[in-house]
């Protein structure tokens, strides 16, 4: 029984390990996220975003959008401050989801 049962999973996890190398490595491998943009006749790339780290210059207006609601996964959510002080979040799905 012993025997038959050591058999048995060395072959089923050699199976999975064969099936995760032809499969899931080709598909990985062969991948293009994007674009090239720094060869002739492509679009021109597109400068990475800066952050905006000014917080002491912002406008009311500005500090007014960032507590606006906003999709999440699909489902509108509305932030909210938390009730022990500890800054802003959302709840979603009855998870809080600190900001």
């Amino acid at each position: 029984m012993t025997f038959t049962r050591t058999l048995g999973a060395s072959a089923i996890a050699g199976g999975i390990a064969l099936a995760g190398l032809l499969s899931a490595g080709s598909g990985v491998a062969g991948a293009e996220p994007g674009g090239p943009c720094d060869r002739p006749g492509a679009p021109a790339c597109q400068p990475a975003p800066q952050p905006n780290g000014d917080w002491q210059h912002r406008g009311i207006d500005q500090g007014r959008q960032d507590h606006q609601p906003f999709q999440y996964n699909g489902q509108q959510v509305r932030p909210l401050p938390a009730g022990n002080g500890d800054g802003w979040g959302f709840w979603f799905l009855g998870r809080w989801i600190r900001l």
